[in-house]
């Protein structure tokens, strides 16, 4: 077992050095789970961050980026934008929206 380990590279689960609390990585085109969710949160938090809060402000009003078949907030306030975030980082049911919108808080945040 530790030859064919040794090959692959990976570690074993019964070394007392092996660590599985490790997230891993976020890559471009993966998908997001539990493990990567911190990762794909930062990253995607980088990129509204160099856009910028003027990206999001088109006609006067706020926009989710992430909600795109029905704008929201539909009044366009920013502290409704940062609302409409908060609630969906804490209570979508998919993993990705939960983590975009999260990075949406994050990155945004206060004035």
């Amino acid at each position: 077992m530790k030859r064919k380990l040794a090959k692959t590279g990976f570690k074993s689960p019964y070394d007392s050095d092996y660590d599985d609390d490790d997230p891993y990585e976020y890559n471009c085109g993966d998908d997001v789970e539990d493990g990567n969710k911190e990762s794909f949160i930062e990253k995607e938090a980088q990129k509204i961050r160099e856009k910028g809060k003027a990206a999001y402000f088109k006609r006067g009003m706020f926009r989710c980026p992430y909600c795109t078949t029905k704008p929201k907030p539909k009044d366009g306030i920013y502290e409704h934008l940062m609302s409409h975030a908060r609630g969906l980082s804490t209570s979508a049911a998919d993993i990705k929206t939960s983590a975009e919108h999260a990075a949406l808080l994050k990155a945004l945040g206060p004035i």
